[in-house]
């Protein structure tokens, strides 16, 4: 489920001052370290911190959503101690999703608001975390996916000198500029990572294919799949209540998705409304105003679009559950889909996660309103499969990521103290 701020620079800018399109496949800036660096950090550790203490960053809803796991799969030993950093892109989103998982921050970053484009906002958040490393001293700096709060921490961390872990490491789309800044996030984050811990079998292989050193690639699952299966032990079966009207549920936020492509999903989403009376939509709003504006304005005014604010993770998976189709551009949702047995409509050019177009629950569909609304006419037709199950044939893992990696790190500590 990533997210993205109201920032905005052309991609051809943004690639000349973050470093250049020339250096983009460039593999000597940021050479992957092939040994653990955190032996020496001990020396260099605060008071009351200990040497095995990990920083975690985060900034995003599907941030939190992911790194919970992994946090309180760490709360849970002896030996590592963690340091719950709210970088500041979407605080209250943080705070409020945080403690939904029962999480305290330890740091708030602060934000001076809006930033003029994306340069001057990497810029400045990396600056502040790099001020929380300096102060707190960690062993390692731990981020995740592909946001500007995880590539902001790579290079504070890689500028401290500190380990940097990446976590859903090696996702890969075809091109660097689609989707943009994503999938150049990524690709620069795996140049300082010492630790890439892979969602899936493609991920891990993308890391290779690069040069990636494969005694630093584990493959775990995604977090996300952990949390989704720690949520649904505890709702009830899904089941419609009386008097409702079936649903489709709506997310759209991506970048490649704003302005002119928003305008083509709502013609598609009317046309669909109009095909289909019996049939509701629901449409948690990204509060990005270059998203949200058009979205408000053009699908408001309908009756049967119920255009709510982004919801809490419990409700929005109940909502997922029990809906007719999801229809977003979410990379997160794509994870979730096959799980919930619920079919999905991915209006995007490409997708980084193969393996769930794979289950068959996931459909790419071009930016074209004909394609978006025949696709999801014939996905509303087709008779609904049970969901896959949590286990290790899963395209995602069997949703014990977390217990995984900390396992790693647990054994790298132990390797450490050993020294």
């Amino acid at each position: 489920m990533e997210e993205t701020d109201s920032i905005g620079a052309s991609r051809e800018t943004v690639l000349v001052l973050l470093g250049g399109e020339k250096n983009i496949e460039s593999k000597v800036e940021f050479a992957p370290v092939t040994e653990p660096r955190w032996r020496a950090r001990a020396a260099r550790r605060a008071p009351g911190v200990t040497s095995h203490t990990v920083l975690i960053v985060a900034g995003t809803r599907p941030e939190c959503i992911k790194l919970a796991p992994v946090i309180h799969a760490i709360a849970a030993r002896a030996d590592i101690e963690t340091i719950v950093v709210n970088s500041g892109q979407h605080v209250d989103a943080v705070r409020r999703m945080f403690d939904g998982f029962g999480i305290d921050c330890d740091v708030t970053v602060s934000s001076d608001g809006f930033a003029p484009n994306l340069v001057t906002a990497v810029r400045r958040m990396t600056q502040r975390l790099h001020d929380v490393i300096i102060a707190t001293h960690p062993a390692m700096v731990l981020v995740q996916g592909d946001t500007l709060t995880a590539y902001a921490g790579a290079r504070a961390a890689h500028a401290a000198g500190v380990p940097l872990i990446h976590v859903e490491a090696g996702l890969r789309a075809p091109t660097v500029a689609d989707p943009f800044p994503e999938e150049w996030f990524r690709r620069r984050i795996a140049r300082c990572s010492d630790l890439h811990f892979a969602p899936c079998a493609s991920a891990a292989r993308n890391l290779r294919d690069e040069g990636i050193d494969p005694r630093t690639i584990h493959l775990v699952g995604n977090t996300g799949i952990d949390s989704l299966r720690a949520l649904l032990a505890t709702l009830p079966p899904p089941s419609k209540p009386p008097e409702s009207m079936p649903h489709v549920l709506v997310t759209l936020h991506r970048r490649e998705n704003w302005d002119g492509n928003a305008d083509v999903v709502c013609d598609a989403l009317l046309a669909l409304a109009a095909a289909h009376p019996a049939l509701r939509f629901v449409l948690p709003v990204h509060p990005n105003p270059r998203i949200a504006t058009r979205l408000r304005r053009r699908l408001g005014p309908h009756p049967r679009f119920d255009l709510v604010a982004p919801m809490e993770y419990r409700n929005f998976v109940a909502m997922a559950a029990t809906a007719q189709l999801l229809i977003s551009d979410s990379g997160g949702i794509q994870e979730e889909a096959p799980h919930l047995g619920v079919p999905l409509l991915v209006p995007r050019t490409c997708t980084e996660r193969p393996e769930g177009v794979a289950t068959g629950f996931v459909r790419l569909v071009a930016i074209d309103r004909d394609a978006i609304v025949a696709a999801a006419t014939a996905m509303l037709a087709a008779p609904r499969r049970a969901g896959l199950p949590f286990d290790h044939h899963a395209p995602f893992g069997a949703g014990d990521a977390a217990q995984r990696i900390v396992g790693v790190l647990a054994a790298l500590v132990a390797e450490a103290v050993a020294a």
